[in-house]
């Protein structure tokens, strides 16, 4: 029985179980599920080793509308849906002895890409290997564009899209035809022309806003939306792009993982250069820098309103880590890393986790009790607090073994790499790997002011 059957005529019990497919370690991680009447039951842990476990209850959805649903029935509708996303993340379900109940995918399928299949992503930060690179002026920088991964595929038929997981279309229309080439339709058109069979591109949907920047809020808009909502708003804002930053395969030949990426690159240019709505990676010639190239391109990305730029080994192969079917993406961080500009700015903090504020660590030599992480505050233009996100990287080992919530709330000088808005459209208002930098002694909470909060 296929797993979608499987999970259609589950009924909460018996639990379920599935186990990592591909690890490098010898003992593979396990998760479960079960329903017992409105309680989902979660367990998790090495196999063979100790498990967590958690609970998470139902509850009564649409109260009084014709589509009501008890807290029983959408109990068992979070189990099946935290099943489906084990499966697409890699993980195979097996049986009461142990055997699994899939076959293992090791292969692509070009009409139909497996669920599990992850390519490989940028390394947050450059590490000591390609930073030496990049003193010696080996590395390549492509800009970094602030949009969502859109892989584009074409088997025996025309050209296809498909989101980071694999998916052909939004969960909210699983019951339509509807797809992503639906709501996509001209970037769709721009690759019929240029893609082979048997070929995978890997790209970045974009949008952009009126002065011209790249808007993560308005392509985020454009994919969670319903495809017509999509449409409407692609007409009223701009056609979303689809910005092509690696190849992964072409005519069927695995160049993500067997040809340099200066190879890649030029491919790029070759065949999706003159594309309508599909700007190409851009390579930035290095510059004599100041500072060191890292330092420089982190003051241009500043200076042009860019997200960043990836560093790239312009002889670098890939191999084993340009992809995988686990369901999680590898990352080369030999041959690629993430370059973003660095902001900083003042925070109110607090830590008292009994409380709800930061967290315990769980290393022993604290004892149960240091700083893992505080929560960082600012005071919106009334006045009012509002979270903006826990800072846990910077901390020093002082703070991490002395600190007490009696010596709180402090203001903190914390950098970070990017920052959203909800007033922008945004979800949230957080900031990206914020880390600790300074105590503000002479600053007053009162004083960290943010109008746009």
């Amino acid at each position: 029985m296929a797993f979608e059957q499987r999970n259609e005529s589950w009924t909460g019990l018996p639990p379920r179980e599935f186990r990592q497919t591909q690890t490098r370690s010898s003992s593979p991680r396990v998760w479960k599920c079960w329903v017992e009447n409105e309680t989902v039951h979660y367990q998790w842990g090495q196999l063979g080793g100790a498990m967590q476990s958690a609970n998470e209850n139902g509850q009564v959805v649409n109260k009084g509308k014709k589509n009501e649903i008890n807290a029983k029935d959408y109990a068992l509708y979070l189990a099946k849906d935290k099943c489906r996303k084990q499966h697409w993340s890699g993980y195979r379900e097996v049986d009461h002895k142990g055997e699994p109940l899939d076959e293992l995918v090791t292969e692509v399928d070009f009409n139909d890409p497996p669920l599990s299949l992850s390519f490989w992503k940028p390394d947050n930060a450059p590490g000591a290997g390609i930073l030496k690179k990049a003193e010696a002026k080996q590395v390549w920088y492509a800009r970094k564009m602030n949009g969502v991964m859109y892989p584009a595929w074409r088997g025996s038929g025309d050209p296809f899209l498909t989101s980071r997981r694999m998916l052909r279309q939004n969960d909210n229309e699983l019951e339509t035809l509807l797809t992503w080439d639906d709501r996509f339709p001209h970037i769709v058109k721009a690759l019929k022309d240029v893609m082979p069979p048997k070929s995978c591109v890997l790209g970045e949907l974009v949008a952009f806003d009126k002065e011209n920047k790249d808007s993560l809020a308005l392509i985020g808009s454009y994919t969670k939306s319903l495809t017509p909502k999509a449409l409407e708003l692609q007409a009223q804002h701009g056609w979303a792009w689809l910005y092509v930053w690696d190849i992964a395969f072409w005519d069927g030949i695995p160049l993500v993982k067997e040809a340099p990426v200066k190879e890649r690159y030029a491919l790029i240019h070759q065949f999706f250069k003159e594309r309508p709505f599909i700007p190409v990676q851009l390579v930035t010639p290095d510059q004599e820098p100041a500072y060191g190239p890292t330092d420089h391109m982190r003051e241009m990305a500043k200076n042009w309103g860019y997200e960043g730029f990836v560093m790239v080994d312009p002889e670098g192969v890939f191999g084993d880590r340009a992809y995988n079917f686990k369901g999680k993406p590898d990352r080369p961080g030999k041959f690629a890393a993430k370059v973003k500009p660095e902001y900083e700015d003042d925070f109110i903090v607090f830590w008292d986790p009994e409380k709800g504020y930061g967290e315990f660590s769980t290393k022993g030599r604290y004892g149960g009790k240091g700083m893992k992480s505080a929560c960082l505050y600012q005071l919106n233009g009334k006045g009012e607090m509002v979270y903006v996100a826990n800072v846990a990287s910077g901390l020093t080992e002082e703070m991490k073994t002395n600190a007490s919530p009696k010596q709180f709330p402090q203001v903190w000088q914390v950098i970070y790499t990017d920052r959203r808005y909800i007033s922008d459209g945004d979800e949230t208002n957080a900031i990206d790997f914020p880390r600790y930098a300074a105590t503000r002694e002479d600053k007053r909470p009162e004083e960290c002011i943010n109008p746009r909060l």
